[in-house]
């Protein structure tokens, strides 16, 4: 018995010391800290992105929708009313029998700056909205605003679409294009 008695008071105490412990725990807070530092760049780099995404593709839907209505157009037509713009477009459809439709783009920079659409199949007149009128009409987008020219603009029978687009903390995304009718104005039903 006097021998387990020496080998128990004899045995290595097991367990770390304070110092050991504030070593370690020093050790994990500086490895959190740079990975969350890290953490909290990838999600301002995220978010950054996505508000470009986001603005690029948004001229790009707004440069399509330009684009396939006044390349197809047989009139159009160009408004500024104060701030605000009206564009109208009198566009075949692809249908077997040829079935003329109307489709107009509204620009106003109330509010941060929006464009609407508009589509009437068969052609009927497009009236220029009044504010409150805009229910029926598709918003595009929002965030829309000009960069230093009109938003649209018409030279020798082509339509220009200048755009600068909200790209959140980034700078905006400037968005031209021109367009030009593939035909020559014919009459027709009128859209204007």
């Amino acid at each position: 018995m006097t021998h387990t008695a020496a080998s128990a008071s004899t045995a290595p105490e097991s367990g770390y010391t304070l110092i050991e412990l504030l070593v370690y725990m020093s050790f994990a807070v500086v490895v959190l800290s740079i990975v969350g530092g890290m953490l909290i760049s990838s999600v301002e780099t995220e978010r950054d992105v996505r508000g470009s995404t986001e603005a690029t593709n948004l001229g790009q839907l707004i440069s399509r929708s330009v684009q396939s209505g006044v390349r197809n157009a047989s009139q159009v037509s160009l408004q500024n009313i104060d701030d605000s713009q009206f564009l109208v477009a009198r566009t075949a459809g692809s249908a077997a029998s040829m079935v003329w439709s109307c489709q107009a783009w509204f620009y106003t920079p109330a509010a941060g700056g929006s464009l609407y659409t508009k589509r009437t199949a068969p052609a009927s007149r497009i009236a220029v909205p009044v504010s409150g009128d805009l229910g029926s009409w598709i918003k595009l987008g929002d965030g829309v605003s000009t960069n230093g020219a009109p938003v649209f603009g018409g030279v020798n029978d082509r339509i220009t679409v200048a755009l600068d687009l909200d790209a959140g903390a980034q700078a905006s995304v400037v968005m031209n294009t021109t367009v030009t009718p593939r035909t020559l104005a014919t009459i027709g039903d009128p859209c204007l």
